[in-house]
């Protein structure tokens, strides 16, 4: 995942990506470069929302993982 620029972490197979922008319906926070051929899948919001905060403890874990990957990377904004 590249953001402001720069590499910010690498995915492998079955990683994935875009749950910031999904949980908190905000913009994405940085963009995916494939290096290789790939197969992705896609989840729309109003999939992937029931399924992650419908169930209490899933929704907690949601919220903290977000909190911890927008603490390692947060974009600077543009002036």
């Amino acid at each position: 995942m590249v953001g402001d620029g720069r590499v910010v972490t690498k995915l492998g197979p079955g990683d994935g990506f875009g749950e910031v922008a999904l949980l908190r319906r905000v913009p994405r926070t940085a963009m995916v470069r494939a290096a290789t051929d790939l197969e992705l899948q896609a989840l729309t919001c109003e999939r992937f929302l029931p399924v992650v905060t419908g169930f209490p403890p899933s929704a907690r874990e949601a919220g903290a993982e977000v909190e911890e990957m927008l603490d390692r990377f947060s974009p600077e904004k543009p002036e």
